[in-house]
Parts: C-alpha cells; sequence; structure tokens
C-alpha cells in the first residue's frame, strides 16, 4: 500500500514537496502533471496549485483517465482543507473515489 505524504514551510510561497512512500520503505517524489500550475504542488486552498497536487496524486493512484474525471473534486473535498504536513493512504484514495463514482451514478 502507497502512503503520499506532504510537507512544506510555514510560508505557503515556499516549495512544497509531496513523497510516495510503501510499507517495504521505499519511496520517491510525486511526479508532478502539469495543467494549471507550471510553479509545483500547494494545497490548503482551491487555486492551481492544489488542483495540480490532486491531478499528480490521482494519476499515480488511480491511472490518468479516472484522475482527469475526478482531481477537482479531490482538490475541493480533500486537498484544500490540508495543511502544512498530511498523508493519505492509497485506500483511503480509493475509497474517497468509490464513493464520490457512486454519487454521480445516482445522479
Amino acid at each position: 500500500m502507497k502512503t503520499y505524504k506532504g510537507y512544506r514551510g510555514g510560508d505557503t510561497a515556499q516549495p512544497a514537496h509531496i513523497t510516495v512512500h510503501f510499507e517495504s520503505g521505499c519511496s520517491y517524489p510525486l511526479r508532478h502533471v502539469v495543467r494549471h500550475s507550471k510553479t509545483g504542488f500547494n494545497w490548503g486552498y482551491g487555486g492551481s496549485g492544489s488542483a495540480d497536487t490532486a491531478l499528480s496524486i490521482l494519476t499515480d493512484c488511480l491511472g490518468a483517465e479516472l484522475a482527469g474525471e475526478l482531481y477537482q473534486a479531490f482538490k475541493w473535498n480533500v486537498v484544500a482543507a490540508w495543511g502544512n504536513e498530511w498523508e493519505v493512504t492509497e485506500d483511503a484514495i480509493k475509497e474517497w473515489a468509490d464513493a464520490v463514482l457512486k454519487s454521480y451514478c445516482q445522479q
């Protein structure tokens, strides 16, 4: 299982870093999928940095097609609420995605 962890200093202008961790102890930096923010990841608000954070995490976790459908909702429901440090598991992301997709089907 993967765990996504983000960190930035107290100043939101500082670069934000996201790493992907495995239970084995291995990790790698999350690849920035650039769609809205050329300056990189961010979170805690509803802007372009948060959009790219959501898109990048979902692309890594769920694949590009599903990420493209869900990243704006993930940005508003999850990423916009994060503080300077956070972590979210792959399982939590998949549960969130399943719930959102079910709600789309009920509309």
